[in-house]
């Protein structure tokens, strides 16, 4: 393939903007796509963007043993042109093929295979263009696609030629042609002329040849050396390198002096003397092909005629030292500044190219507006040896284009090298210093004139033959009428689509929306418009046109419009239905077919406007939703004991019962068992429920079905009223024992009687201690003082205390009666147990204040301690009943198409932070939500099958909203059956039958929608443990029927069989498949997974949004199910933080940026005509180099941006992901990766998940091989810190507000820094700067203020 250009006009990287091929380039690709072409258009039409197309859809289906060869005029358009590709198409390899790697040396076929060995693509001249195998078979003729601004006007090959017609309305607004202006001057020579010329020329003349190096050399060679044909042939024509210096000098000061007058002569042979001097002193490695003798002669020979030099010789820098075409050229220059100049000027020889670029730059009234630079061709000989004549050195000429683009230079001298192909942004001024040399030199160089109202300058002098410039003024007519016979053609074109050719209209009939023909392009746009899309893709549809006059004959236009890569591929295209003789009305004709598809595949409302994700149903019901407030009222939690009292009044007999056995015990001893009768069953209760009876005591209380003969119910009555009253005697009814729980001795002995032993209370009147004082203390009963009302305490022993008799005999202190008083502690009022109690805080006089009773002034109950313990804990105990029997009642009710039988799981889900249970929602909720998101994506995405991305996520996110989940909790009745009240105790009072069965529901409560919606998730997380995505599946049909929810391996069949498409695996993806570690079955998938959305190429699936969609929920499933299932269970807060880390983009870019596998690549190295070797090395190719997208500079420009960034922080970023101790937040944000670095992550783990039928391990297998396991592996170990420097700033805060100011910087570059402050409350506590994006400076900040406040008391600063 040949190009003229590696990317001009109209998508070349200087315009960043356009981001799609136009229709004429597309015109031109599908011609080249059907045969042989060469495609002839103006400079700076956007050629190769064609030829980048072509190369593409070549690459997609190419056998693997197939090349494209690209071949360029001139190195240094094969230079750029490999750039260029090898940026456009990282995902194969390419080898630029120059004359200086010695390829006239590789005759052999084995150097050749080394060459070309794993390389897909290559570019060379037209003169590397050698191989002894490629030999064109007249059978099979190559696919050619040829690129040139100069017409052939060969007839055979002419044939060939071809340019857009069809779209050639919108070339021609899209290319501007310059004005010729001819540049007369009178050519009189210099009025002052300087020795140093003619000097050189006599001292050329007068050396003595026998002295030359070269002469010597051969003298010496041999004895008989002096009699050689060599030597005489060297001596009569004197052609040795130095002479042939000496004299490349001469001539060239001769060409200089005459184009440009005697100043420059003097200053070039100067300059040029100058270099070499200064080479031979520092050993300069451009003089290492020069032999020292001759380094040392041409040193002392120029040497000798600087020594001629002297003030009077040197020339001033004045109009009598300046040839008339110079000042000619400066008097135009100096009235054709503008701001934005950008400029060209063509001379002949090289050293035209250095002499005129000094003498622009030094000129007083030019250098304060021009910043000239120079431009010079490249050789391609590697036998190439120094020249003394010239100045410029290529290597420092590598910036000079993009100093032009970027307005570093706005002026650049060249020689022919900037004619064809190079990359040259478009020039308001081109100048030609010479004459063109050809026509296709003239063309190229006009081309280069392409902004608007630029012009072309061609420098003529009066005295040329007339015929030379009738010739060019000729041409000036010819230009002229050209660029007036195509304005006439782009108005004989307006004017022809100005005719009205009639309306249609397409009614939907449940609403009357209409669409007229001529509203639909507007439409379409307004579809496109809404499609998802980043900063680096167009989402604007492209029309292509049909000429069919020829076949009809009459003008008849028809139109297809191809809508943006991210809708569907059967609703992607649309054609007119009918003839047009305008492509005006072609273009909406086509535009109404395509909007009436989409209408049709539901991509479009009844109102004819592109839908957001609602179907009717949920429409309605997102209506609703939208409207409810934070907080919002729900019905009263559901009594528990409801149903058992129902239970009871149906109970008639003891048989009926059900007898539980409850065990107090304290560490390993029992302290009380007792009997529970119910009239029904309770949910078992495996775990024994702890019961805290102070700071330092703590009881257990197991449950479990009785073996045992149950009491009779009637006994069991009385003997709950005598169990409950010992401690809650003032809050019960004496004459009412219809307990809704009954409780009985377990010793079946004691049930006759045990009312008898211990009902009642006693009296001790006696002084001194009793009988069974040594027996054990918990025997008695709670001790009340009757001194203040009864109040109950706890016997801890007994003390002896003298009467204090008022006497003061002496007689009398010997009959003094020893008294036993009560050591007592209070019996404790809290009620509570389920909580553990709040430690006393020590008391040095607690030990002087004990409390001593006198016996006399207490009562005693009869009931002993130990039954008084389980008493008092009775509320905790049927508390934690009544949570299971919730629970239950859900599970039978609300959640029974579930069938979930894990009790503990549902109390779990049902149970808020605010109710101080054992357990709450919160890690069940982060599972539930994840499970949530990914059911709810696989069923959009397999169900939804035509809607984009854009459309998927909007409906996810209604589905999964806190506002959604919360209507469907409150539609459902699960408000009911939330725990969002912690158990107090407090005025408990012990429950009766006839008062549950009587009470109404419980007022209601004010609840927010967060919580109802968390419940929702954690029931589905609770689902999912016990049962995986079948009972959470099962759950989400009852809380969101709406949805079409079915099984996940169904959902997998439909996406499996959705991808049954025909298309070419281009064969460098297998590739891919190594490196990701997973082979598809379905080709399709990964092609897809890699496709940006500004992919415009002829091998189109759909682009990678849609997998991207699927793909990130599995990310989120894969992270939040292996992280909760971490043991020791990690708490809610880190899950979150670990998530948030895990599948941070950033994060996920640098491994996209970093995860690679080696590829072969061979280097060859010639020394010499016959020294050929190969040496294998091996080059990284990443997942990001697959990626499939617009040839267009946006997404490239992007790509690099980000690798310059990633190459220096990708060290400390590694490092601290291996060992740090802190997550790279601010390293990460610096990266400031473009988002389709991750997007191409999610969208292969959606492919993966597709192709493996749902295989989530598969898609953990590729987490792993990127990198992510790992990192979420050390993680979750510990010893990393999670939270992000702006939470963390934001706790140390505490009340105080944050505050972040961003401000712009002066970076240094087009675009600027940033920088950040930050506040907190009144104070500036940080500021950072040189920032690349705004979260980078605030993370940044945040850091640091973080800093400042660890290291600073109190945070004071």
């Amino acid at each position: 393939m040949e190009t003229a250009n590696a990317n001009d006009g109209v998508d070349g990287p200087t315009n960043a903007k356009t981001l799609q091929p136009r229709a004429f380039q597309y015109e031109m690709l599908h011609e080249s796509l059907r045969r042989n072409i060469i495609v002839a258009m103006d400079t700076g039409s956007g050629k190769t963007l064609i030829a980048i197309l072509r190369i593409q859809a070549e690459l997609e289906k190419a056998p693997s043993e197939k090349l494209v060869w690209f071949l360029a005029p001139n190195v240094a358009l094969a230079d750029q042109q490999a750039k260029a590709i090898t940026e456009q198409i990282p995902s194969v390899q390419t080898r630029l093929l120059r004359g200086a790697d010695g390829v006239d040396h590789w005759s052999e076929q084995w150097i050749w295979d080394e060459v070309l060995k794993n390389i897909k693509i290559v570019i060379s001249t037209h003169q590397d263009f050698f191989h002894p195998e490629l030999e064109i078979n007249k059978e099979h003729v190559p696919a050619i696609l040829g690129l040139t601004a100069s017409p052939v006007v060969n007839s055979k090959a002419g044939k060939l030629d071809r340019t857009p017609k069809t779209h050639r309305e919108e070339l021609l607004r899209l290319t501007h042609r310059p004005m010729l202006v001819t540049l007369t001057y009178h050519p009189v020579p210099p009025a002052r002329q300087f020795p140093l010329l003619p000097n050189l020329g006599q001292l050329r003349m007068s050396l003595d040849i026998e002295q030359d190096p070269y002469v010597k050399a051969l003298m010496q060679s041999s004895p008989t050396a002096s009699d050689s044909p060599e030597l005489r042939r060297v001596k009569l024509n004197r052609k040795t390198y130095c002479q042939e210096q000496l004299k490349s000098l001469h001539i060239r000061g001769q060409t200089v002096d005459k184009e440009l007058g005697s100043w420059g002569t003097y200053w070039y042979i100067i300059a040029c003397i100058q270099k070499l001097q200064l080479g031979v002193r520092n050993r300069s490695a451009s003089l290492d092909l020069l032999d020292d003798d001759e380094k040392v002669y041409l040193e002392r020979c120029l040497g000798n005629l600087l020594s001629c030099v002297t003030e009077e010789t040197v020339p001033g820098f004045d109009k009598e030292c300046i040839s008339a075409k110079v000042l000619r050229l400066i008097e135009f220059l100096l009235t054709e500044h503008t701001p934005g100049f950008s400029g060209l000027i063509f001379v002949k020889t090289r050293a035209e190219v250095a002499v005129l670029s000094e003498l622009l730059s030094t000129h007083l009234s030019l250098k304060e507006h021009y910043k000239v630079s120079t431009f010079i061709g490249e050789s391609n000989s590697v036998k190439r040896r120094t020249n003394v004549a010239e100045l410029i050195d290529v290597r420092y000429q590598v910036s000079t284009l993009d100093d032009l683009r970027f307005g570093r230079k706005n002026l650049v001298v060249t020689t022919s090298a900037l004619e064809e192909g190079i990359d040259v942004s478009a020039c308001n001024v081109v100048i030609c210093f010479d004459h063109p040399p050809n026509l296709k030199s003239l063309i190229q160089r006009r081309g280069r004139a392409r902004r608007s109202e630029s012009k072309f300058a061609l420098m003529l002098a009066d005295h040329d033959d007339r015929s030379t410039i009738s010739t060019w003024h000729e041409l000036e007519v010819a230009m002229r009428k050209q660029y007036e016979n195509d304005m006439r053609e782009l108005r004989d074109l307006e004017t022809l689509e100005a005719i009205d050719e009639g309306d249609r209209e397409f009614v939907v009939e449940k609403t009357g929306a209409k669409l007229l023909l001529s509203d639909a392009v507007s439409h379409l746009y307004h579809f496109c418009a809404t499609l998802p899309t980043g900063r680096l893709s167009n989402v604007a549809p492209v029309f292509t046109y049909q000429d069919n006059s020829q076949v009809l004959g009459q003008r008849a236009i028809t139109a297809k419009v191809v809508l943006p890569i991210s809708v569907d591929v059967s609703v992607r295209q649309a054609s007119s239905q009918s003839a047009w003789i305008t492509e005006k009305n072609a273009k909406r004709d086509a535009a109404f077919e395509a909007y009436k598809q989409l209408y049709y595949a539901g991509l479009i409302s009844d109102n004819l406007l592109p839908i957001q994700g609602d179907d009717e149903a949920i429409a309605n019901v997102k209506a609703e939703v939208g409207k409810m407030p934070s907080l919002v009222q729900v019905a009263g939690q559901s009594n528990p004991w409801h149903l058992v009292a129902h239970h009871w009044q149906s109970t008639t007999n003891d048989s009926s019962l059900y007898c539980y056995d409850i065990s107090l015990q304290q560490t390993d001893e029992t302290i009380v068992r007792m009997h529970m009768l119910l009239p029904c069953s309770l949910p078992v209760i495996r775990d024994p429920i702890p019961l805290f009876w102070d700071a330092s005591t703590t009881f257990s209380a197991s449950i479990y079905l009785s073996c045992s003969t149950p009491p009779e119910m009637h006994h069991a009555a009385q003997s709950t009223g005598l169990l409950l009253s010992s401690v809650f005697r003032s809050r019960m009814d004496a004459a009412r024992f219809d307990f809704v729980a009954l409780f009985a001795p377990a010793e079946e002995h004691q049930n006759t009687d045990w009312m008898e032993r211990f009902g009642g209370t006693f009296k001790r009147e006696s002084s001194r201690p009793p009988d069974d004082s040594n027996s054990s203390l918990s025997s008695w009963g709670i001790i009340r003082d009757l001194t203040r009302n009864g109040v109950p305490h706890i016997l801890r022993g007994f003390e002896e205390q003298s009467s204090e008799l008022d006497t003061s005999d002496p007689q009398d202190n010997e009959n003094k009666e020893k008294k036993i008083l009560l050591h007592v502690a209070r019996f404790p009022k809290r009620t509570d147990f389920l909580h553990p109690a709040t430690p006393r805080k020590e008391n040095p006089l607690d030990g002087a204040n004990k409390i001593l009773l006198r016996p006399e002034d207490c009562e005693i109950d009869r009931l002993p301690l130990p039954y008084a313990y389980f008493a008092a804990m009775v509320p905790s105990i049927l508390h934690r009943i009544g949570v299971r029997l919730l629970a239950r009642s859900l599970c039978d009710t609300l959640l029974a198409p579930v069938e979930l039988s894990q009790l503990d799981l549902v109390i779990t889900a049902t149970t808020t932070t605010a109710s101080r249970e054992p357990s709450n929602y919160q890690r069940q909720e982060y599972l539930g939500d994840s499970v949530l998101k990914f059911l709810t994506s696989l069923t959009l995405v397999s169900e939804r099958l035509h809607w984009h991305e854009g459309i998927l996520s909007s409906a996810k996110d209604h589905i999964v909203s806190n506002a959604s989940l919360a209507k469907a909790a409150l539609e459902v009745g699960l408000d009911t059956f939330i725990q969002n009240k912690a158990f107090t105790g407090y005025k408990w009072r012990p429950l009766y039958v006839s008062d549950i069965v009587n009470t109404t529901a419980d007022e209601s409560r004010e609840m927010s929608t967060k919580t109802l919606a968390d419940v929702v998730e954690a029931l589905i997380g609770a689902a999912f443990l016990e049962g995986g995505f079948d009972k959470a599946i099962a759950a989400l049909k009852v809380f969101l029927p709406r949805v079409l929810w079915s099984g996940v391996s169904d959902r997998n069949d439909i996406l499996l069989s959705s991808y049954n498409i025909p298309i070419t695996y281009p064969p460098h993806f297998t590739q891919l498949e190594q490196l990701i570690g997973y082979t598809s079955s379905n080709k399709t998938l990964p092609l897809e997974a890699l496709t940006h959305p500004s992919y415009t190429g002829t091998n189109v699936t759909a682009s990678y949004e849609r997998l991207e969609f699927l793909g990130d929920v599995c990310l989120d499933i894969v992270i939040s199910s292996t992280s909760f299932a971490h043991n020791p269970p990690i708490p809610t807060h880190g899950l979150h933080l670990i998530r948030t880390a895990v599948v941070n983009a950033n994060f996920l870019a640098f491994l996209c940026l970093t995860l690679s596998i080696p590829i072969p690549r061979t280097t060859i190295t010639t020394e010499g005509k016959n020294k050929v070797s190969s040496h294998e090395t091996t080059i990284p190719r990443h997942i990001w180099q697959f990626m499939r997208q617009s040839p267009a500079a946006a997404v490239r420009r992007a790509q690099q941006d980000c690798l310059n960034r990633y190459q220096a922080l990708k060290a400390p970023i590694l490092e601290s992901l291996q060992q740090g101790t802190h997550i790279p937040w601010s390293l990460l944000a610096r990266l400031d990766a473009p988002k389709f670095f991750s997007d191409v992550i999610e969208s292969l783990l959606g492919a993966i998940y597709i192709d493996s039928h749902g295989s989530l391990a598969a898609c953990e297998g590729f987490l792993d091989t990127l990198g992510v396991m790992g990192y979420l592996r050390r993680l979750m170990q510990g010893g990393v810190a999670l939270y992000h420097p702006k939470e963390e700033l934001g706790q140390l805060a505490d009340t105080e507000s944050v505050r972040y100011e961003i401000f712009k910087g002066d970076g240094g570059d087009e675009e600027g820094r940033f920088g950040c402050a930050v506040w907190v409350g009144e104070r500036e506590v940080a500021r950072v700067e040189n920032g690349f994006c705004v979260l980078e400076v605030e993370t940044r900040a945040a850091e640091e203020a973080v800093r400042i406040f660890k290291t600073t008391k109190l945070g004071q600063v």
